[in-house]
């Protein structure tokens, strides 16, 4: 089944992250993962028993739960998600980078040694 990508979140705090994923126009999942790759908004993902494919190439991905879309969940997972990126992508410094547990930036946000 398909699934295309609508919106993101970062979680610093647990190095896991939060995808919208839609396959109609009725029927939307939020996606808590962990993995070596971030959905987007504009990916698809697919699955085939046990892997994923994003984008039509396999990837180290690992779902921890998934849950249905409803609005009020994912205002209150964006409140609770404290990634300075997932509101300002354009950021050069994150000020979160001393506790963040991704060792690099999903944003492309460099980190300062």
């Amino acid at each position: 089944m398909r699934w295309d990508i609508t919106d993101m979140l970062l979680s610093p705090t647990t190095g896991t992250a939060f995808a919208v994923a839609r396959n109609s126009e009725k029927r939307s999942v939020i996606i808590w993962y962990r993995g070596n790759y971030f959905l987007r908004p504009n990916n698809y993902l697919r699955t085939d028993g046990a892997r994923v494919f994003i984008d039509g190439k396999p990837q180290d991905f690992r779902v921890i739960h998934t849950m249905p879309f409803f609005p009020a969940i994912w205002q209150t997972l964006k409140n609770s998600c404290h990634c300075p990126g997932n509101d300002n992508v354009s950021l050069r410094n994150c000020e979160k980078q001393q506790t963040c547990l991704f060792e690099l930036c999903p944003y492309g946000i460099k980190m300062i040694p």
